[in-house]
C-alpha cells in the first residue's frame, strides 16, 4: 500500500486481529512418555501444506528404532480432495484425524509443536499466534503472514514453502532438541505474542482512533 500510495503521510501498523492472551494462555508442556506430538491446524487444502505434512508423516512411520516415537495429529475441516487420502492414512495409522475441534486449547495440552507448512496468502496466522500463546513451539514456512511469528530457531524453525524434505529435516532436527530446549521454545514464542501480538494493543489502537475521530 505504501509502495502504490495508497497509503500517505503518517500511518500505524497492527499485528493483525492480535491474539487473546487471556484465553490462550501458556499450558504445561507435555512430557514424551508417549512420543512427541505434532498438529497440524487447519482447513485441509492444498495450499496450507497438507502434502507436504502427510508425505513427512509417512516418512516417519517406516521408520523403525525411533524413540520417543513422533506422533503426526490433523484438526481441521477437510476438503473432499484429501478425503480419502486423509481416510487411508488415519487407518493405517499415519496420522490421527480429529476433525473439527471446538477448543484448539485441548489438543495443545497433548502437542509438543505446531506444524502450519502454508503456502497460502495468509493474514497474520491464527493458528500460530494461538500455538505461541500456549507455549507451543511452531515450524512454518517463510511467507508473509507466518515469517512474522517465527524467529527461526528461537520459537521455531522456517521450513521453505512446498519443500518435503525440508520439513523432515526441521521435524528431525526438533526432534533432537532436549525436553528443556523444546520447552524454552515454547516460552520464547509466549513472550513474543506477548510484546508483538496481544489483543489489546489492536483494541487500544482502534479506541485512540475513535477518541480522536469524536
Amino acid at each position: 500500500m505504501l509502495g502504490h500510495k495508497v497509503v500517505r503521510g503518517a500511518y500505524s501498523l497492527l499485528p493483525g486481529s492480535g491474539v487473546n492472551l487471556e484465553r490462550f494462555a501458556p499450558l504445561p508442556y507435555p512430557d514424551e512418555t508417549d512420543g512427541i506430538h505434532f498438529v497440524f491446524i487447519s482447513r485441509i487444502m492444498r495450499e496450507k501444506g497438507i502434502d507436504q505434512y502427510l508425505d513427512a508423516a509417512l516418512s516417519f512411520r517406516t521408520r523403525t528404532g525411533l524413540s520417543p516415537r513422533p506422533v503426526f495429529h490433523i484438526c481441521g475441516f477437510c476438503e473432499s480432495e484429501y478425503k480419502g487420502k486423509l481416510d487411508e492414512y488415519a487407518q493405517n495409522g499415519t496420522v490421527i484425524y480429529h476433525g473439527m475441534v471446538r477448543d484448539v486449547r485441548e489438543i495443545h495440552k497433548i502437542s509438543h509443536c505446531t506444524i502450519h507448512p502454508s503456502f497460502y496468502p495468509e493474514g497474520i496466522s491464527n493458528v500460530l499466534l494461538e500455538s505461541c500463546a500456549c507455549a507451543r513451539p511452531i515450524i512454518t514456512t517463510d511467507r508473509s503472514g507466518c515469517r512474522e511469528v517465527v524467529d527461526d530457531g528461537v520459537n521455531g524453525f522456517v521450513v521453505k514453502q512446498r519443500d518435503t524434505e525440508d520439513l523432515i529435516q526441521k521435524i528431525e532436527k526438533f526432534l533432537a532438541l532436549t525436553q528443556g530446549q523444546k520447552m524454552q521454545m515454547g516460552l520464547a514464542g509466549r513472550a513474543k505474542v506477548e510484546k508483538e501480538f496481544d489483543r489489546k494493543i489492536v483494541v487500544d489502537a482502534y479506541l485512540k482512533e475513535m477518541e480522536a475521530a469524536k
